[in-house]
């Protein structure tokens, strides 16, 4: 799941994220279309866990090829313990000559919107690429042109021949060869920018990286102190060009350097041999922090603080089985995070204000709230006792708590609008 979050937080595009806020906000279902599979046995979650483990990233050099021959069953089990580890949902996938036929269903949250985002797709097979068909989303179709379009993006800074051999789905069995790519995301990611502002990006990349490199190691260094940095030389450039856009340049670099990515030229063919690694950033002295707030600014630029609730919140989820925990501190930065990216790219005086702040200096206290106090820790167990369904109403008066922190924050208090 962290990887999921080091992704979303810079590569999702706005056309991809208007599909999937209306997915969450309209097309969403009370129920579920995949039920929960009460066959399981005991056998079955021990081999998953230990078939993941023993394909875990870590385990395959760069280039490697990998063959995969699983059976219909031991696909299920698979995406199910993965998609468990993201949160409370099902899928159940049925292969057929030439095609799979998948189906997801994800429960939302209480704060959010109550009920289910139902997915349903086929996966055909083409003698290369395989393409989605049969797109539905809360039962309604999708138009496939949008779908296959947002997959072309997605793959655009790819070689295919570098990333699938062969792929085969038959009843009951499905074989896949593919090349193990460890820059693989970062090469989508940076794809899926938009041309126009990968410019300004790398130009931001190439400063944070110098900035950085200035801290003495191995110092951590302070998510505020970052952002101070970053929104004054935004304030310079601001002087000739529009605030919001550097504002949300920078945005989408800090999600990257903090998660530990690297947006590339996608017209560069290979990795730099010397690349500068990202260092440590810190908020309230916690890394986890630091990330939960870039990955949910970065998303909320995009234009959904809904969307970018949500993926925090399914972290957390994800966490609370046998992770860290769920925490609200955690859900406190998701949504610090959202908050400032706000506004940041709200107006352009305020835009132009947060840059003049930042000149100044910008301390935790000024974005962030305490988190003192605020449960964290808890397995999914505990976390239903104490904010489960019929405590649901404790769970939103602890969010509504967060807020009312967040809104003591002296930037939120000061803004000209």
């Amino acid at each position: 799941m962290r990887s999921l979050l080091k992704v979303l937080g810079w590569l999702l595009t706005p056309m991809l994220l208007l599909a999937l806020v209306l997915g969450v906000m309209v097309y969403h279902d009370r129920h579920a279309v995949v039920p929960e599979d009460e066959s399981l046995t005991a056998g079955e979650r021990a081999w998953t866990r230990n078939w993941l483990l023993q394909h875990r990233p870590s385990a395959n050099k760069p280039g490697q090829w990998i063959h995969l021959d699983l059976s219909e069953r031991e696909l299920n089990l698979i995406a199910n313990e993965l998609l468990d580890k993201l949160g409370p949902g099902q899928a159940h996938i049925h292969l057929d000559d030439g095609r799979a036929h998948i189906k997801a269903s994800l429960s939302l949250p209480w704060d959010l919107v109550q009920g289910y985002l139902n997915l349903q797709f086929d996966l055909v097979e083409t003698g290369h690429l395989p393409i989605i068909e049969s797109a539905r989303l809360a039962g309604l179709p999708v138009p496939s042109a949008l779908i296959q379009s947002l997959a072309d993006r997605v793959l655009s800074s790819v070689d295919h021949s570098e990333l699938l051999r062969d792929l085969s789905i038959e009843p009951d069995r499905l074989a896949l060869t593919y090349a193990w790519r460890p820059d693989l995301m970062e090469r989508i990611g940076s794809g899926m920018l938009a041309a126009a502002d990968l410019p300004r990006l790398l130009r931001y990349q190439e400063d944070l990286n110098r900035w950085a490199a200035e801290h003495p190691q191995p110092q951590n260094i302070p998510l505020a102190d970052l952002l101070s940095h970053l929104f004054a030389t935004a304030g310079e450039r601001s002087k000739s060009a529009d605030p919001i856009q550097e504002n949300r340049a920078v945005f989408m670099v800090l999600a990257a350097y903090v998660n530990g990515q690297t947006i590339r030229d996608p017209s560069q063919e290979s990795t730099p041999k010397v690349s500068t690694r990202p260092r440590t950033v810190v908020l309230r002295g916690r890394h986890d922090l630091s990330q939960h707030f870039a990955a949910s600014a970065a998303i909320a630029i995009q234009g959904s603080s809904t969307f970018s609730g949500l993926i925090g919140w399914y972290k957390e989820m994800s966490d609370s089985k046998g992770g860290s925990g769920f925490s609200f501190p955690d859900m406190a930065a998701n949504r610090s995070g959202i908050r400032l990216a706000k506004l940041a790219t709200g107006n352009p005086e305020d835009a132009r204000w947060l840059q003049r702040a930042a000149a100044k200096g910008l301390t935790e206290d000024d974005f962030m709230p305490r988190i003192e106090g605020l449960p964290e820790g808890m397995d999914r167990q505990q976390f239903i006792t104490d904010f489960g369904d019929d405590k649901a109403r404790l769970y939103r008066e602890t969010i509504a708590h967060i807020d009312q922190r967040i809104d003591e924050r002296p930037l939120y208090r000061q803004p000209p609008s």
